[in-house]
């Protein structure tokens, strides 16, 4: 659907050149919803304005849908832009427009007909769940009820891609949960392909199928969320996952400097599990198995878009055969096991 060969952007002025993309080699399946996250300055806006054809590459081959963004003319480009949707971070609504209004303003700029325009309106805000709203302004609605005439705003066209620019940064959590399932109902009724920039894994982590980490102009690290999130290999990816968890590993922490102190020996073990097994009674089963006493220090269990994950800091308490004897069992099921501290007495 997105295709990226070797783009790269490069901005002049008189003074200075700036390199913002480096080199990026990226495939967007028609579709999916796919995320782009890295820090302020990664080069993620930059990358997206090059697949709405806001901007030309210095370097490289844009594709969308089959068709050579990078080499077409302005005019052409204007044309194309119609099948993608955007959304902003701050709505960018007209705020002398009605909420009706703003929903038609681009099927007005296409040239299509009054009663088509409110036609396609209405059915959009029935979709986004905005009834009774139609002739509010702006400045009469929440920042979620900006954002979901942004929605529906970008789907006046039915586009083919939904380009979603820190969608959620301005909102509250509570209802930045409301406009990512609202993201994923569009995609699910539409089948619209949505790319997502953001500097919040935890968006990345509820809604997308996929994911690129940028930093510094480059792609660092791409693959499913769940890898991502279960195995990060580059610094910024392994940061940006210990932000997600931030509160869990500080309370973890503090768990295992406590249990440490309190307890001389055991094996201190961390369990690493998802989907299916998130509800084996796998603990139970293996004390009693094994004749052990496990102390479970620390656990939390996160979502991502297809299925759950857990994670458990456990303590294994009984003689040294006991605890390698359980070490094996846990082995056995589906789930990761590393042992965070050993310790050999018996």
């Amino acid at each position: 659907m997105i295709s990226l060969e070797k783009v790269a952007k490069r901005f002049e002025s008189k003074n200075e050149s700036f390199q913002a993309v480096k080199d990026v080699n990226l495939t967007i399946e028609r579709g999916e919803i796919f995320g782009i996250v890295g820090y302020s300055g990664a080069g993620k806006s930059a990358l997206l304005r090059m697949i709405n054809g806001l901007e030309q590459p210095s370097s490289g081959l844009v594709r969308v849908d089959d068709k050579e963004l990078s080499t077409m003319k302005r005019r052409t480009i204007r044309k194309e832009r119609q099948s993608m949707g955007m959304i902003f971070q701050h709505f960018n609504l007209l705020w002398s427009r009605t909420v009706v209004e703003n929903i038609c303003f681009p099927l007005e700029i296409a040239g299509v007909g009054l009663q088509a325009r409110r036609n396609r309106a209405q059915e959009l805000i029935d979709l986004v769940g905005l009834q009774g709203k139609e002739d509010a302004y702006p400045a009469q609605l929440s920042g979620g009820e900006k954002q979901r005439v942004g929605i529906a705003r970008a789907l006046a066209n039915n586009p083919k891609v939904l380009l979603c620019d820190e969608a959620t940064s301005a909102l509250d959590p509570e209802t930045t949960d409301e406009v990512l399932d609202l993201l994923v109902k569009v995609k699910k009724e539409f089948n619209v392909t949505i790319v997502l920039i953001t500097h919040e894994m935890e968006v990345v982590r509820k809604i997308c199928d996929r994911v690129a980490v940028m930093n510094q102009g480059e792609i660092v690290e791409e693959g499913s969320v769940l890898s991502v999130f279960k195995h990060p290999q580059h610094p910024v990816t392994k940061r940006f996952v210990k932000q997600d968890q931030e509160v869990d590993s500080k309370e973890m922490a503090a768990a295992l400097k406590d249990i440490q102190q309190s307890y001389s020996d055991g094996d201190i073990v961390h369990l690493l599990f998802q989907g299916g097994s998130v509800g084996t009674p796998m603990i139970t089963t293996v004390s009693r198995q094994c004749g052990i006493d496990i102390n479970i220090i620390h656990g939390s269990i996160q979502s991502t878009k297809d299925v759950a994950m857990g994670t458990l800091v456990v303590q294994l308490l009984g003689d040294k055969e006991k605890r390698e004897e359980a070490l094996r069992l846990f082995s056995t099921y589906p789930v990761e096991v590393e042992v965070l501290k050993q310790y050999d007495r018996n």
